[in-house]
């Protein structure tokens, strides 16, 4: 039936307060007193004694009841002897205070002064703990994403290797459109596409770090150098002063550093002079001689390379590193492993090749980037055409070069 403003309120009717949050703090306090005498009857009596009393008060052990009224004297222990203070807060969240998450929102509680401790206050405190737990565990989940090693290795069920890329996404589906590009009008199929792309841009960041090495070693050498320049020229301003006594025909002449100052005096016969400049040509001679051994053995180094060279990238880093030798390193190959190395050029290159052998071209070369310059005839500058166009730009040229035959 329907209340209405005629009936008996239910507060009359029973004859109890009006106030629901009083009755919540009642029934709190209640369930508090039951938790605190339980744990009181559980640490006082053994097990048999302990069995019993819960028998003669009718409440059977190891219910789920008694294991919530044991969990919440355990760890309000703290507020057993003022056990009203906690009396504005329900059960429900007296228990979820217990749980491992929260327990520390307890050592919290009994900074607040008699009276003080609202159920409002408690559940901004849980709230609090909510944001911080979701923060620490946010972060956990970027550092174990950080720790993963990203991989692109999958199995097939017999237990054979291969790998798989995921899907690439960008707004203007450039990589999609250039694909298909090379798969509609160059025939090539997306395994190869990604294996050269990927071969290409390997070398391409692997050039790169050992040109920053290089570059390192080669300012620390300058700076030994320097060094070394600096220590090594201090004797020589010492002998300023004894060589302005020598007649001026020595002069022309360096000093033999160490050797007594009344020897260098007497040694002004032109036998001396004559000695001393077949030592300076012998020594100048050996010192040009001493050149050129560098130069080979740095052609021998890339002609061993690119005869250890099994891909094309392979043969590009090399050539990359000793760019000065190619030439002569090319020239001690012999023909066997030019033919070798041929057959590992890509496709782009064989063209050009063939077309400089045709005349269609005079000559070219690649660049880092992918790009090659390719120098024609009634050109002064060199045409620069990217990898993926060789193929169309010389079928352009043939065209240009049947019309104007």
């Amino acid at each position: 039936m329907k209340a209405t403003l005629t009936s008996t309120p239910y507060s009359q009717q029973h004859q109890v307060d009006s106030s629901p949050t009083k009755h919540i703090e009642e029934s709190t306090l209640s369930y508090l007193h039951t938790s605190f005498l339980l744990w009181e009857y559980k640490t006082s009596y053994d097990a048999r004694e302990y069995r019993q009393l819960l028998d003669d008060y009718g409440w059977d052990k190891g219910s789920s009841e008694e294991q919530r009224a044991l969990k919440i004297a355990k760890h309000f222990q703290q507020f057993v002897n003022c056990p009203e203070q906690l009396a504005p807060i329900p059960v429900t969240i007296l228990l979820k205070l217990c749980s491992k998450n929260y327990r520390s929102i307890i050592d919290l509680l009994v900074n607040y002064p008699p009276s003080g401790l609202t159920c409002q206050i408690v559940l901004d405190l849980i709230e609090e703990r909510e944001d911080l737990l979701k923060a620490e565990k946010q972060q956990q989940l970027e550092l174990e994403k950080e720790k993963e090693k990203l991989s692109i290795w999958r199995r097939t069920p017999k237990g054979e290797r291969y790998c798989q890329f995921p899907p690439q996404w960008d707004e203007s589906q450039q990589t999609g459109v250039l694909a298909q590009d090379l798969i509609d009008n160059y025939g090539l199929i997306p395994q190869t596409i990604l294996r050269e792309a990927i071969a290409d841009y390997h070398a391409k960041i692997t050039h790169q770090e050992q040109s920053q090495i290089e570059t390192a070693e080669l300012m620390v050498e300058s700076e030994t150098s320097e060094t070394f320049l600096q220590v090594d020229t201090r004797p020589l301003e010492n002998e300023k002063a004894s060589q302005e006594i020598i007649p001026q025909e020595q002069v022309l002449f360096p000093q033999v550093q160490g050797a007594d100052s009344d020897n260098q005096k007497q040694c002004t016969t032109s036998s001396n002079n004559i000695e001393t400049a077949t030592t300076l040509d012998s020594n100048l001679t050996s010192s040009t001689a001493s050149t050129q051994p560098v130069e080979m053995d740095e052609a021998s180094i890339l002609v061993e390379k690119l005869k250890s060279a099994t891909s094309y990238y392979q043969i590009r880093s090399a050539i990359y590193r000793h760019l000065s030798v190619k030439d002569k390193a090319w020239e001690q190959l012999p023909i066997t492993e030019k033919s070798r190395i041929e057959k590992l050029l890509p496709q782009e290159m064989l063209l050009l090749n063939q077309a400089r052998d045709n005349g269609l071209i005079l000559d070219y070369y690649e660049l880092e980037t992918g790009y090659f310059q390719i120098f024609i005839e009634y050109e002064n500058k060199p045409v620069s055409v990217s990898k993926s166009s060789i193929i169309s730009w010389l079928k352009e040229q043939e065209t240009l070069n049947c019309v104007t035959g």
